[in-house]
């Protein structure tokens, strides 16, 4: 987490920073959440999420695709 950090998703605890609540922010952070629950645990979760930041770095890992693709930019 850096301070440009708006948004985090902690298994079911959704985290935004005062002032930057969005419809997008939120419907990425709930997309955080289904990621998790098809993950099965936070183990698991961090353990790829982590893993394909380095991998692919922070914008293109798997899992932030995923999320901005499900967001809603209403």
């Amino acid at each position: 987490m850096t301070e440009d950090t708006i948004g985090l998703t902690l298994g079911y605890g959704i985290y935004i920073k005062q002032g930057y609540l969005t419809r997008r922010l939120l419907s990425h952070e709930l997309r955080h959440v289904h990621q998790y629950e098809q993950a099965g645990s936070h183990e698991a979760f961090l353990t790829r999420y982590i893993g394909d930041i380095i991998r692919f770095g922070y914008l293109d890992s798997p899992y932030e695709v995923d999320a901005r693709y499900h967001e809603i930019n209403i």
